[in-house]
Order: C-alpha cells, then structure tokens, then sequence
C-alpha cells in the first residue's frame, strides 16, 4: 500500500500472483465499485522512488478506462470513503490528492498538446 492516507486518489491495487495487470485492475474496479468496464487499455507506466526511512520503489501501471456519469450511477462503493466525477481544474484544487495519480490525469487531460503526433 502506498503512503498516503486520507488523499484522493485513482482506484486499482496491486497484481495478485499470478494475475496479469490488465486481468487486476479489472478485478480490483469489480471489489472496489462492484463494477465491470466495458472497455479497458493500458495507458501509462512509470517507477517512482519514495523517499521514506528505506527509499521504496513502487512501480504503477495506469489503465484507461471510459465511464459516463451514468456509469456511475450504478457503481456501488466497496473501498474508499467517496468518489465522484471531478474536472482537472477541481483536482488541482485539492489539498491531498496522490501527486502520482494527478499526473497521470494532467497527462490525459493534456495528451493533445504534449503528444500531437499521437502515441
């Protein structure tokens, strides 16, 4: 678990053995929201190096997955204490947000500016 308590942050988890990370973070949107996306594609790696006591290597894999407001409707929240839809400008404004997630949305809010070519 990463060191963050009472921040916003993506849902997901860690890859159980021997699960692949697309079959997990299916799984763990299905424990954590009791739902199932329709559609799922890797989107962004990265290893960030916490400085803590005994530096920690954690290694992220973020997926993407489309929802629309209705999807939401219909998940039912199993782990976390909130969730809702919010826009970049409003995350920005968060006191505690994981810094790893938010760049992560930057980046897909941001893909046409910092990718024009595309992937």
């Amino acid at each position: 678990m990463l060191p963050l308590r009472n921040h916003w942050a993506l849902f997901g988890g860690a890859v159980e053995p021997g699960e692949e990370g697309h079959g997990a973070i299916l799984r763990e949107i299905q424990e954590e929201l009791n739902y199932t996306p329709t559609q799922c594609t890797w989107y962004h790696e990265a290893i960030f190096v916490l400085p803590r006591r005994e530096n920690r290597v954690v290694r992220k894999v973020f997926y993407k997955i489309p929802i629309s407001p209705g999807d939401v409707e219909t998940m039912i929240l199993s782990e976390g204490s909130d969730m809702r839809l919010m826009t970049v400008a409003e995350l920005t404004r968060l006191p505690r947000i994981a810094p790893w997630d938010l760049s992560v949305v930057l980046m897909h809010a941001r893909e046409e500016t910092i990718f024009p070519d595309g992937w």
